[in-house]
């Protein structure tokens, strides 16, 4: 995995995973090879995500439609770049 969200929901995670199906099923399963996504409790959310385009992400997260529902369901989140450890 090289990217890893963290963050909040106010909607509920069930609306927030109904969203993430829908995206994978659609445009972000053309940049994203698998993912994870967990409920932390108190409408705190954990993603994980193997992204192979990252200019495609960029574009889709910045995507005003996509913003705007971010606004709506109040969720709040940062995301980080992963790299695996070496030995």
């Amino acid at each position: 995995m090289n990217v890893f969200m963290h963050g909040t929901v106010e909607a509920g995670f069930d609306i927030l995973k109904a969203k993430i199906d829908k995206d994978m099923a659609g445009p972000a399963g053309e940049f994203v090879d698998q993912y994870r996504l967990a409920h932390l409790g108190g409408g705190e959310i954990m993603f994980c995500a193997q992204v192979n385009d990252f200019e495609k992400m960029g574009a889709f997260m910045s995507d005003p439609a996509e913003v705007q529902w971010d606004k709506d369901h109040g969720c709040v989140y940062k995301v980080y770049s992963v790299e695996e450890m070496q030995d």
